[in-house]
């Protein structure tokens, strides 16, 4: 619904119910699918269209409606349906992303200067020009050089039906990235009105899926701890650490930690001892600590109720100064020398 108000008398006002794309006349491919093109904002995020109507799937015919980048370089799937009534837009789009999942920047790069090419008229790129475009593009991650092997997805539809919007949130749970937009029409005089939501997530919901993702992560993380050496130990009886080198607390912090924080805080050094309560030294004061027990120290100083963070595996919270993650290279060590009986370090 919109109260479209007179600006001159705001006492004036006209209610106007949202309509349907069906009685407007309003089509899929030749209109929807063209606004999201042209304008990729709709969709509650900066996107960047590499092809629509794509179908170089192998031993397949369908056509993916839109593909475009987001800014971390993912892929990402864009599924159009006119109105709820069209079922299986969820797996028809998995199965898409799945299709796509194996892309590399190298494939992408013809696609999207056809794209480029059938729909600006002034494009005169080449390869190496659209690599760069695209890297400017993806400006939430620096490093950025190959796409994603895990598409995201988006849905978009007049509306969601409650059996579409249930499976999606277990998806997400599951450990996909599945948005739903919705975008309804409303006719105003001879103008159409339309209105996108992002339905899911809403923000609270994203923060809430990210914070379940992490703790689930975090449990298997503890779980796999009885299956090889703790990580220090793992780490420096390979010779991947020294003695004295010092780790950073940087990794999977908890949103409650502060953006600003005396840097040694968040520092330590490898003591070189494998005991149970001194394998690093916490450069704020002093002392000698496990490395989970000086992460739950910490985490619980800051935490605004002092709360105790719970079981946690200290080591993935924990980088070198290189930016190695402590926690999975440890498990790298552990996994190589099961298979191939020598250290990786």
């Amino acid at each position: 619904m919109l109260l479209v108000v007179n600006k001159d008398k705001p006492s004036d006002f006209e209610k106007i119910d949202s309509g349907n794309f069906g009685s407007l006349n309003i089509w899929e491919r030749s209109h929807i699918q063209e606004w999201i093109r042209k304008v990729p904002e709709i969709l509650g995020e900066n996107l960047l269209i590499v092809s629509i109507e794509f179908d170089k799937f192998n031993n397949s015919s369908d056509r993916l409606d839109i593909l475009a980048i987001d800014t971390k370089g993912n892929l990402v799937v864009i599924e159009l349906k006119r109105d709820s009534f069209a079922g299986y837009a969820d797996l028809q789009a998995i199965r898409y992303a799945a299709m796509v999942s194996s892309m590399t920047l190298a494939k992408l790069i013809p696609y999207y200067i056809s794209y480029q090419k059938r729909h600006t008229s002034t494009f005169e790129g080449d390869a190496d020009k659209v690599v760069e475009e695209i890297k400017e593009f993806v400006s939430d991650n620096p490093s950025f050089d190959e796409l994603s092997s895990r598409p995201r997805i988006i849905l978009c539809s007049e509306d969601f039906s409650q059996e579409l919007t249930t499976t999606v949130l277990w998806l997400n749970q599951s450990g996909l990235d599945i948005t739903c937009v919705r975008i309804k029409p409303h006719l105003v005089e001879n103008r159409i009105i339309v209105i996108p939501t992002v339905i899911i997530p809403i923000q609270e919901a994203k923060q809430f899926l990210i914070e379940v993702q992490e703790k689930e992560e975090a449990k298997q993380h503890v779980r796999d701890r009885v299956k090889r050496p703790t990580t220090i130990r793992m780490l420096l009886g390979n010779n991947c650490v020294k003695p004295g080198e010092r780790i950073y607390l940087k990794d999977y912090l908890p949103d409650f930690f502060p953006a600003e924080i005396d840097e040694n805080y968040i520092t330590a050094e490898i003591t070189g001892k494998m005991g149970k309560a001194d394998s690093v030294k916490w450069m704020h004061d002093g002392q000698e600590y496990s490395i989970s027990n000086l992460t739950h120290v910490i985490f619980q100083q800051l935490h605004p109720e002092k709360a105790h963070p719970g079981a946690l595996a200290g080591g993935l919270y924990w980088r070198t100064e290189q930016g190695r993650n402590l926690y999975k290279w440890a498990d790298e060590v552990w996994k190589h020398g099961l298979n191939e009986k020598f250290s990786i370090c």
